[in-house]
């Protein structure tokens, strides 16, 4: 209770600041919204495989991969090539047929759309990285190898792509977490040298990492946190959830993370892309969630085009946009077409 009346009194706090136009964070200048002319639209997406992605015909990914190009998409993320032990790639040298993130990658190459392969999820990620230091470490350790196994068996079939352009690490960073410096210290070793074995392996490609915040860390000490993952690691480009589908970060306070964001990317040499939500949670257990209302996603691209340097992407396209069978996906699919073609 004591920790819920903390939290309440911390988000009163900063929209009491948002407010009163209070002074900006230290280095501001960097990370300042940019305005611009040009409209602000979807540059790419995830896609989240599933075991049911591995029974659908190539036509039936001809037809995404076709409405994506539809959309303007240029970029596509897999969130993760390994969920728990369900592998979405063919092995090496075993002759079998094409799986999803090869099928992924020869349709984004005729495209003209960048893929980045996500490595290894576990299911137990979010109840397993709960655990004291020590046993944060062991699991970070595993899951590190799992992702290390998935890049060497992935490498050589993606390098023959030039759609591949780099990879994508599965672990969302959240700000509660990793507040402990002991817990930090884990964290950033962990994404340090995951990032440093993919650059090794693929030199010349680049590493994405995504994050969300709920607003438990303040805004100073969230920009120092990615400020210094950031230039110990070897990440390229940060993916940070607006949180408009899952309601944890407040509207008024987005600005505010982002302006953080923004400031410890380029302090870092880095770039920070805003992923979109395009779905309304209705329960989170189980997760179930409808796609977002045009109006509002209309609202998201422009505070997100007001700070991404790195392009705008989107969860996801392929599940709230181009559902099949959803009166509201058609509605947001439609409305979107129509935004992106200049109407209001």
């Amino acid at each position: 209770m004591r920790t819920a009346l903390k939290r309440r009194f911390f988000l009163m706090f900063l929209l009491l600041i948002i407010a009163s136009g209070a002074a900006p964070l230290p280095g501001a200048a960097a990370g300042a919204p940019e305005k611009s002319i040009r409209k602000p639209v979807l540059n790419g997406t995830y896609i989240q495989l599933l075991d049911q992605h591995g029974s659908w015909s190539r036509a039936r990914w001809e037809q995404l991969f076709t409405s994506f190009q539809a959309i303007g998409l240029t970029q596509v993320v897999i969130q993760w090539s390994l969920l728990d032990d369900s592998a979405f790639y063919a092995g090496p040298a075993t002759g079998e047929m094409p799986k999803p993130v090869e099928i992924i990658l020869q349709l984004a190459q005729a495209r003209g759309i960048e893929v980045y392969l996500g490595l290894a999820a576990e299911s137990r990620y979010w109840e397993m990285i709960k655990l004291p230091p020590a046993g944060q470490e062991e699991y970070l350790k595993k899951l590190r190898w799992k992702s290390e196994q998935v890049a060497r068996q992935l490498a050589g079939t993606a390098s023959g792509y030039q759609s591949f352009k780099g990879w994508y690490i599965p672990e969302e960073i959240d700000d509660l977490t990793w507040r402990a410096p002991a817990s930090r210290q884990l964290l950033f070793q962990h994404i340090k040298e995951l990032s440093a074995f993919l650059k090794h392996l693929t030199p010349g490609e680049l590493v994405l990492l995504s994050a969300f915040s709920s607003a438990r860390m303040d805004p100073d000490s969230y920009r120092e946190f990615w400020r210094d993952l950031l230039r110990q690691s070897s990440v390229d480009i940060l993916l940070f959830q607006d949180a408009a589908g899952t309601g944890q970060l407040p509207r008024e306070l987005l600005p505010i993370y982002l302006k953080a964001l923004r400031c410890a990317t380029d302090a870092s040499n880095k770039k920070l892309q805003v992923v979109v939500e395009l779905f309304e949670m209705v329960s989170e257990t189980p997760f179930k969630a409808l796609p977002a209302p045009i109006k509002r996603v209309k609202q998201q691209l422009q505070v997100a085009g007001d700070y991404a340097s790195g392009g705008i992407s989107a969860f996801s396209v392929p599940d709230y946009m181009l559902l099949e069978g959803s009166a509201k996906a058609k509605e947001l699919l439609d409305g979107y077409l129509k935004y992106r073609e200049g109407h209001p």
